[in-house]
């Protein structure tokens, strides 16, 4: 979408009503838009540390900063002796274009970086899964979707005493009712109700002693009305075996 290709309209209509999204997609933009060349902003222009500065300079064999006076130098010895009157200002000129190229680059290098660091700040380790699906190795083992658009992920932490479920479902549909995590073995008859996402699809649960891990080794994510009813709604969104 920040490069201008059509979205699918269940994603554009993600993006249209998730804050974090849109935030992202305007950030991406406006590396796109810098990028093609497009005016920058008052105080967007930042000066890159000199290192960082003689290296793309390196890269494009265009002069260092300490070279300025080069140039002339230059000048003067492909024409042989003394450079014309005209030289300095074609050098100023040339000079001026290359800094002006290598100062948008600086800035578009400053923004890719800012939105990786962000990145990186956010969890561990990025990638993408054949299906378009993002995860990262913070949110545990990807759990079977059993509702379109919904991708579950599972985590246990911790040793016996201390054990905590991290469960995190994104793209729950919506609902009047509430999500409930729940331990199932195997054969999906026996489960035990484990405690409820919040309102990001999120939850780090307490895991009890007396729960045998090698018997329960199934967590599922179920949409509940409320009804007052405990027992399970029959109604899944992801099922599947947690990391750990």
């Amino acid at each position: 979408m920040a490069i201008g290709e059509n979205p699918s309209p269940p994603d554009e209509e993600h993006v249209r009503t998730c804050a974090h999204c849109a935030r992202e997609l305007d950030a991406l933009r406006h590396v796109v838009l810098t990028m093609k060349g497009q005016p920058l902003q008052e105080g967007e222009l930042l000066p890159p540390p000199a290192d960082v500065w003689d290296s793309i300079a390196s890269e494009l064999d265009l002069p260092h900063q300490h070279e300025g006076a080069g140039d002339n130098a230059g000048e003067q010895n492909r024409t042989g002796g003394q450079a014309s009157s005209s030289t300095p200002a074609r050098t100023r000129s040339r000079r001026l274009s290359r800094l002006s190229r290598l100062s948008r680059l600086s800035v578009t290098l400053a923004a890719c970086a800012a939105l990786l660091g962000a990145a990186a700040g956010s969890t561990i380790t990025w990638w993408v899964t054949r299906d378009g699906t993002t995860v990262s190795v913070a949110d545990g083992r990807r759990l079977d979707s059993l509702q379109a658009n919904s991708a579950g992920y599972a985590r246990l932490n911790g040793a016996s005493g201390h054990r905590t479920l991290t469960v995190t479902v994104k793209g729950l549909p919506r609902t009047s009712g509430y999500f409930e995590v729940w331990l199932m073995d195997r054969t999906h008859t026996k489960l035990v109700s484990m405690g409820v996402l919040d309102s990001k699809g999120r939850a780090t649960l307490p895991v009890p002693n007396n729960i045998d891990l090698r018997e329960y080794s199934v967590v599922d994510v179920s949409v509940q009305p409320y009804n007052g009813k405990p027992d399970h709604s029959g109604d899944s969104i992801v099922r599947g075996q947690y990391a750990g």
